[in-house]
């Protein structure tokens, strides 16, 4: 049998050129719906951006900005409406005053399961006349973070009043082992009816480094820095005058390391930030930057 070699190689070379059309097809539809994709999140996007309008890209480069008052509300309305910002950059960029704003709505909510799990930098910014009631809400765990699984810093709370059940200035509860509550200080009043944190209720997974309460705290448990159980809690305030414990003995099971007894200014709180840095990298967050709070 005499094997036509003309005809193997033109049957060859036909199938060949059939399989690069099927490959090339299959590439073009991998391509468009990759392309599909990426506008359909750019439409997200943009929608997301249009109705809550803040300058920034949300880099630590080039943060979303908090300029005033209707940006912090938008952004507690974006959190609340389920997004968590994972690993996304905030900055505050003036202070705040929610003096006309009647009760503030917390940035995430225990009950809903929705939390912020970004970077949230007050740059020693000051937000006053935060006023939270948990009687205007579905919720007794009350802060300006109801639930917290990132981080905030830098930032102050001057003035305000919080009530609730369970009360913490800057969250009532974390959840992550990933939430940080970095350099920030309380000088609102806080009243509950269990138990109130001058800076978190329970924390239990997170951290908290170099803080302090200023304010008036009231409820059957009440202690400055949190009032039930922190992982870390390093280089935090309490005052001299004060009759209440950093932290409870009962539920607490965490560590405390470098606290101090402060007279009451701010800038008191500079005096570890090397080591808050340090204690940040060592948690895998390099892009974040612990800021000096002014002399006086």
């Amino acid at each position: 049998m005499t094997i036509d070699w003309r005809k193997v190689l033109k049957t060859s070379a036909l199938g060949l050129w059939y399989l690069i059309r099927i490959a090339a097809a299959v590439l073009i539809v991998w391509w468009c719906f990759g392309k599909v994709n990426e506008w359909n999140n750019f439409q997200v996007f943009r929608q997301w951006n249009d109705h809550y309008g803040f300058m920034g890209s949300g880099t630590y480069e080039d943060p979303y900005l908090i300029n005033s008052a209707e940006d912090l509300i938008k952004f507690s309305d974006a959190v609340n409406n389920g997004n968590s910002f994972n690993d996304i950059y905030f900055r505050q960029t003036a202070d705040i005053d929610l003096q006309n704003y009647g009760s503030f709505e917390p940035i995430g909510e225990l009950n809903s399961g929705y939390m912020f799990s970004g970077i949230y930098d007050g740059g020693c910014h000051k937000i006053s006349n935060l006023y939270i009631n948990a009687n205007d809400l579905d919720c007794s765990f009350v802060g300006l973070f109801g639930k917290l699984g990132g981080v905030v810093m830098n930032l102050g709370i001057e003035s305000g009043r919080i009530y609730g059940d369970y009360v913490g200035a800057f969250a009532s509860t974390d959840g992550s082992d990933e939430a940080m509550i970095i350099n920030c200080y309380n000088n609102a009043d806080l009243y509950a009816m269990v138990r109130c944190g001058g800076i978190a209720d329970n924390f239990s997974s997170g951290k908290i480094f170099g803080c302090a309460n200023y304010g008036h705290l009231s409820g059957m448990v009440t202690c400055q820095i949190v009032a039930y159980d922190c992982a870390l809690i390093s280089g935090c305030c309490n005052l001299e005058t004060s009759n209440d414990s950093i932290v409870p003995y009962d539920t607490f099971r965490g560590n405390i390391y470098d606290c101090f007894i402060g007279t009451g200014s701010v800038s008191e709180l500079n005096r570890f930030i090397p080591d808050y840095q340090d204690s940040i990298v060592y948690h895998e967050i390099t892009d974040i930057d612990v800021l000096p709070w002014p002399e006086g």
